[in-house]
């Protein structure tokens, strides 16, 4: 059993791939050691970013009254993302002249200036800031996305729904565990997962897990559910994840023609 909180492998493919889109999305995609992408590599970015969003609208199973304000929404989002890209560029093409030049001063094994240092920092501060001006108009369009979408959709998208099933698991493997290997498992799990953002602190987890063994099998069914809300709260996104997760799905620049494309199956 980890100790470790868990995330989804979908939901952490999902926020891999459209964060990359996201804040990367003014720079050509390179591998083989920085060369521009093929065709070929382009398309495979394409389709993996649209299997990964696909499984997360296949599962999100909307209505068609909520197609058509999902768009508009995520039209919202890549237009503020727009005009948040030219700051990023612009901040760009001012940092890689300045790399160039200290590459250059390295291959021949030359001391850096400090005024060149100075002009990088100050230049990457301005791409860094830029990134976070993205991200921002993004996330700005959250609060209008979750009227769109009901909570439970929601909670598909943050990974919050993850969080009971999560709860339950660590509650039967609690369950499950002989005296003695509790005695020792149960403090360490509940030293691990204690969050006081949550108020509940390890004697607190330790308490749920000493009720949850004390019941019958057919006491502990009747009680399961209250056992594991006081649990999922550790398993759930904080705010700021769940709408940085929120703002990363609306922002895909291919999420509008993938409704498009359901829409006329």
């Amino acid at each position: 059993m980890s100790n470790v909180r868990r995330i989804t492998l979908c939901g952490s493919l999902v926020v891999l791939l459209l964060s990359l889109t996201l804040m990367g999305a003014c720079q050509p995609a390179a591998t083989n050691g920085g060369a521009p992408a093929t065709e070929a590599e382009q398309a495979a970015n394409d389709l993996a970013q649209d299997i990964s969003s696909l499984y997360t609208l296949n599962r999100l199973d909307l209505q068609p009254a909520q197609v058509a304000p999902l768009k508009a929404v995520a039209q919202q989002a890549q237009d503020a993302h727009a005009k948040a890209l030219p700051a990023r560029q612009a901040a760009l093409a001012q940092l890689v002249p300045l790399l160039r030049e200290k590459r250059g001063l390295l291959l021949k094994d030359q001391d850096v200036p400090e005024d060149l240092e100075k002009q990088l920092h100050e230049a990457q501060a301005k791409v860094d800031t830029a990134d976070e001006q993205i991200a921002a108009a993004a996330t700005g369009v959250v609060p209008e996305l979750r009227t769109v979408l009901t909570a439970d959709q929601v909670a598909i998208i943050t990974g919050a729904d993850e969080a009971r099933s999560q709860a339950e698991d660590l509650l039967e493997w609690i369950r499950q565990l002989a005296p003695g290997t509790y005695a020792e498992e149960g403090k360490s799990n509940a030293d691990q997962l204690a969050d006081p953002t949550v108020k509940l602190t390890s004697a607190d987890i330790v308490k749920i897990f000493d009720d949850a063994r004390k019941l019958s099998a057919a006491d502990y069914a009747a009680k399961k559910s209250d056992f594991v809300a006081k649990l999922a709260p550790l398993y759930s996104p904080t705010e700021a994840a769940a709408n940085q997760a929120l703002a990363e799905f609306v922002a895909s620049p291919r999420l509008t023609g993938l409704l498009d494309e359901r829409a006329a199956r």
